[in-house]
């Protein structure tokens, strides 16, 4: 049953062969041993691509219901006290990744040492059930509903520079003194970031970018503490830099909007114990970072 929910969530047999450890040969013969012994094709298979038949799509849904309620009888019969083991795949942007979830991550590696911990670190969404991501860190928006998702945090994005940079070209002083600077900016998959919106008294204002784009919201923030130019970052990844002085806050007084930060899961249902004290952890220091933005904020 795992096999078949792991070759329908990835769209491919070498995918799934990849994740079980096992050869796409074996993964395939399988699959078709199970459609023997049920009398249902539950996959249509072409040269370049496979898919799932309707009544492929209750076979796997049912395979998906026994899973989970196998999994929760065996940690309920070892106990919650029993040591946590397996692999947690988890998802985060690179600036999250190096800045407040390295620690966390380094903190229940040391509790849980039969816990693997495997983070995929990227700015580019990556697709949870193809990539067999246990949970991920996403900013912004959720769009997919067949996700669970859970509001960790709402940060103020800011605008900021090296004090480096700032004494070498000045402060703007108004949005429309952007233009004359060097902002960086990100292009993430194939959305680049063609404006900035700021505001100030319940007013807005657009400022339109012409500038080299980055792919890499870490480097981004690199970039900008090396005095290269003029970022915009959430509040929660910089907070280190502007309490350190690495950083300086641009345009005080205007916002950048708000930055939700999710933790999202594959699953509506259940959720193991592997991920659960591997969320914990995140969502308290989560909530630590949040309290240091809105002191930082209110100085």
């Amino acid at each position: 049953m795992e096999l078949l929910v792991r070759v329908a969530e990835t769209g491919s047999m070498t995918r799934a062969a990849a994740q079980l450890e096992q050869t796409p040969a074996s993964v395939s013969s399988t699959v078709s041993r199970i459609e023997r012994a049920i009398d249902v094709r539950i996959f249509e298979r072409t040269t370049r691509s496979i898919h799932i038949t309707n009544e492929g799509l209750a076979v796997i849904d049912g395979c998906r219901d026994v899973l989970h309620r196998w999994r929760r009888t065996l940690e309920e019969i070892q106990g919650e006290d029993d040591e946590i083991t397996g692999t947690v795949n988890l998802s985060a942007p690179a600036d999250t990744t190096y800045g407040p979830l390295a620690p966390v991550i380094a903190s229940v590696a040391l509790e849980h040492p039969r816990l693997r911990l495997i983070v995929h670190s990227s700015d580019i969404v990556q697709p949870i059930r193809r990539n067999a991501i246990d949970m991920a860190i996403r900013y912004g928006s959720m769009k997919d509903s067949s996700l669970m998702a859970r509001k960790l945090a709402q940060c103020q994005s800011v605008l900021v520079a090296a004090p480096s940079y700032l004494e070498k070209h000045g402060p703007p002083k108004t949005p429309k003194d952007l233009k004359k600077h060097k902002l960086l900016t990100l292009q993430l998959s194939d959305y680049p970031e063609k404006s900035w919106t700021l505001q100030r008294n319940d007013k807005s204002e657009l400022v339109t970018i012409e500038s080299s784009l980055c792919g890499d919201g870490y480097l981004a923030r690199q970039w900008a503490i090396s005095g290269q130019g003029i970022a915009r970052k959430s509040l929660f990844d910089v907070i280190d830099d502007l309490e350190g002085g690495r950083l300086l806050h641009v345009l005080p007084d205007y916002t950048c909007g708000a930055i939700a930060i999710h933790a999202v899961f594959p699953s509506h249902q259940y959720l193991p114990s592997r991920v659960r004290v591997v969320d914990q952890a995140i969502a308290a220091a989560f909530k630590t970072q949040v309290k240091r933005c809105e002191a930082w904020q209110k100085s």
